[in-house]
C-alpha cells in the first residue's frame, strides 16, 4: 500500500505520464468505446463468404506480418479495428481478404508510425499478388466506407 502512494506521487512529479488527466481520459474513452463498437454478429448478418475462421487466419497473418515490420502495438489494434469495421459495413469476397488485410495494415501504419514501410513493402510481403493500385484502391474504399475514421478506443490504450 505503501509502495502505491508513492508511485502515485511519483506519477504526479512525471509531466509525461499526465497522471492528473489520466480520469477525464478514461472516461473519454469510455464514451467513444460505445460509439466505436462493431456489430459481433457481423459475419453472419453482413458476410456471406466470409467465415469466422477465414477471419482468424486473417488477422494470424496480420499478427506475422506486424512483427516482421516490427511496428508499434497500437498499429495492430487499429488494423483488426478497420477490418472488423469495414467488415461489418461492406460484403467482400473471400479472394479480397488478403487484399483488405494489407490495406488496412497500411492505413494504420501510416496513422501510428512515424516512418511507416513503404507501399512497395506491403505488395512484396504479400507475394506481389496484387499491384500498388490495388492496394490504394482497396485504401481509399476503405476510408470511404469509414469515412475516414479509422480509430478507437483499444484494449491496448485502456492498458
Amino acid at each position: 500500500m505503501k509502495d502505491m502512494a508513492l508511485n502515485d506521487k511519483l506519477d504526479y512529479r512525471d509531466p509525461q505520464a499526465v497522471a492528473e488527466f489520466a480520469q477525464d481520459i478514461y472516461e473519454s474513452m469510455r464514451g467513444e468505446e460505445s460509439l466505436w463498437m462493431v456489430d459481433p454478429e457481423y459475419l453472419t448478418k453482413v458476410q456471406t463468404e466470409i467465415k469466422d475462421t477465414s477471419r482468424a487466419f486473417l488477422i494470424e497473418w496480420m499478427i506475422d506480418v506486424h512483427r516482421k515490420f516490427k511496428l508499434v502495438p497500437e498499429a495492430l489494434y487499429v488494423t483488426i479495428h478497420i477490418i472488423d469495421q469495414y467488415m461489418s459495413k461492406k460484403k467482400i469476397l473471400k479472394n479480397q481478404l488478403h487484399l483488405l488485410g494489407v490495406a488496412t495494415l497500411l492505413v494504420a501504419a501510416k496513422y501510428e508510425e512515424i516512418y511507416p514501410p513503404e507501399l512497395r513493402d506491403f505488395v512484396a510481403v504479400s507475394e506481389n499478388k496484387f499491384s500498388k493500385k490495388m492496394v490504394l484502391d482497396m485504401e481509399k474504399d476503405i476510408l470511404m466506407t469509414l469515412d475516414w475514421r479509422v480509430t478507437a478506443p483499444s484494449s491496448y490504450r485502456f492498458l
